[in-house]
């Protein structure tokens, strides 16, 4: 006489298994979540180190700096 185990024994197996399949679509879940971070991540820098070139930025801000104080002598003036 085969016996398929207590009713406490199927239960526990049930959730085992249940948690095992949530535990699978967690997984692959979270690796599409990564796979779409590593995307953005991989054009933000591909965005950023398109930028200008550290002596264009220096030369903006003098210039700025200059017009502004133009500006202000001006209106002193």
């Amino acid at each position: 006489m085969a016996t398929n185990g207590c009713a406490f024994g199927k239960v526990t197996r049930n959730m085992v298994e249940n948690q095992k399949e949530e535990h699978n679509d967690f997984k692959t879940y979270i690796t599409r979540e990564f796979d779409d971070l590593k995307k953005i991540n991989t054009k933000l820098y591909n965005h950023l180190s398109s930028r200008l070139p550290a002596w264009a930025s220096i030369l903006f801000t003098i210039g700025a700096s200059v017009m502004t104080g133009l500006i202000v002598w001006g209106l002193n003036k």
